[in-house]
């Protein structure tokens, strides 16, 4: 069972869609899958802050994601893809006190979902696990945000703590954003922590479609050989 989770994050580039496109579908996927950190979820940023692409991948330790990213084909594509994308970033999650259920199963449910981050204050962390447990998750359950999943940082750069929430499209996400219920769940945690953010994310396939369906057949023409030549030596 997968305990841990490795989440790179990054933002497009304009007027490199077509290659960007063509180097996920071709090469990204393949060599994460061939390390052993295959590619469970990936999502964009609808609504929020942030990088606009996450993809998740799950492992079951820490060493595992290590060895997987020394593997020499997984190098050597991420070498090509820092090249091809902006703001690229990775860390390594494990599962918070309070998470909502045991990680690993279902990460992949859902076409939309709710992603809030924070850091907390100092002193809080019982008190904010309590909390949690006792009147957030339920609360969210009760307007129609299920909490699939809680996690802590444990290694890289990035808020201390994740939530993550489904709901069966958007539509059900933004009316349980604007229920009252809500807003005071957010007022409650807003005195336990800082730099609360909220995103709504769509899945990255469907990003994807909307580039395949804008630039058609340009996309899947590309080969790898003319991908290389589009990406270019690490460095340039």
């Amino acid at each position: 069972m997968a305990q841990i989770k490795f989440v790179q994050t990054w933002d497009t580039v304009a007027g490199r869609k077509q290659e960007y496109a063509a180097f996920i579908t071709g090469e990204f996927l393949p060599a994460m899958k061939a390390s052993g950190l295959e590619v469970d979820s990936g999502w964009y940023t609808l609504l929020g802050g942030g990088p606009h692409i996450m993809v998740e991948s799950l492992a079951g330790s820490l060493s595992q994601v290590e060895g997987a990213l020394r593997h020499p084909g997984a190098g050597e594509m991420l070498n090509r893809f820092t090249n091809l994308v902006a703001g690229y970033s990775s860390c390594v999650l494990a599962p918070a006190a309070w998470g909502a259920r045991e990680p690993g199963k279902r990460d992949s449910e859902g076409g939309a979902r709710l992603l809030q981050s924070w850091d907390v204050l100092p002193g809080d962390h019982g008190t904010l696990d309590r909390f949690m447990e006792e009147e957030y998750l339920p609360g969210m359950a009760r307007i129609g945000l299920e909490a699939i999943s809680g996690w802590r940082l444990a290694l890289g750069t990035g808020p201390q703590f994740l939530l993550e929430a489904t709901a069966k499209d958007l539509s059900s996400i933004f009316n349980a954003m604007s229920d009252d219920r809500y807003l005071r769940l957010i007022l409650k945690i807003k005195e336990l922590v800082t730099r609360l953010e909220n995103r709504v994310l769509v899945r990255h396939e469907s990003f994807l479609d909307v580039l395949y369906t804008l630039y058609g057949r340009a996309i899947r023409a590309v080969s790898p050989d003319a991908m290389y030549s589009m990406v270019g030596p690490v460095g340039e």
